[in-house]
């Protein structure tokens, strides 16, 4: 048999990196950090431990990982939205569409750090290196910027951008946290004009 290649030795590994996060993903969320084993992990991806601990040197590394790329998503999404041109009623449901996507794609981060949060474990996560209240004020300046330009513009209530934001953030990630299963029953339509009627969302004429 040859050989593998540089760039298919490459690939097996992305891959199986990829399945150990896809497993952790869902382990974490499903169960809570603190209840998942490498092993458990291992098990899920159809892989020995060995191999996890070859990718990854715990399962807080793991965890890091999984929070710092839905920390990048979030935040690229966010300024995505900000960097938009047109007016700000177009912008304001951008936004939601975007939001919707955005945890669609990541349902399980958005559940695994409200559980974290949930059970105290904001110290955990800071010990992982990752500066949680930096990551939350870059998002939260995008979304600002945002609501800030709704309002001079008359889209939404005259009330405080960072108002607008809290309650913005509260009702995403309070129903995916509280009633995931709701969550994914509602359509994309009903999400939009709910999170629209919270911001105080002003239609044209």
């Amino acid at each position: 048999m040859a050989p593998r290649s540089r760039e298919s030795s490459d690939a097996v590994r992305a891959a199986s990196r990829a399945r150990i996060l896809a497993a952790a993903r869902v382990l974490f969320a499903d169960r809570g950090f603190a209840a998942c084993r490498v092993a458990d992990i291992a098990r899920a991806a159809a892989m020995s431990p060995a191999n996890v601990y070859w990718h990854f040197e715990s399962k807080e590394a793991i965890l890091r990982t999984v929070l710092a790329e839905g920390f990048a998503h979030r935040e690229e999404m966010t300024a995505g939205v900000e960097a938009e041109y047109g007016p700000a009623r177009r912008k304001l449901r951008i936004l939601v569409e975007r939001t919707i996507a955005f945890y669609a794609a990541n349902l399980e981060f958005a559940v695994i750090l409200g559980g974290l949060r949930g059970e105290g474990g904001l110290e955990l996560v800071a010990s992982l290196g990752l500066d949680l209240p930096e990551v939350e004020r870059r998002s939260q300046a995008n979304l600002r910027r945002v609501f800030a330009e709704a309002r001079s513009e008359g889209a939404v209530e005259p009330a405080d951008p960072d108002l607008l934001v809290a309650l913005y953030l509260a009702f995403f990630d309070g129903l995916v946290v509280t009633r995931c299963d709701l969550w994914t029953s509602l359509s994309a339509e009903v999400l939009t004009d709910a999170a629209l009627r919270l911001v105080g969302y002003r239609p044209v004429g």
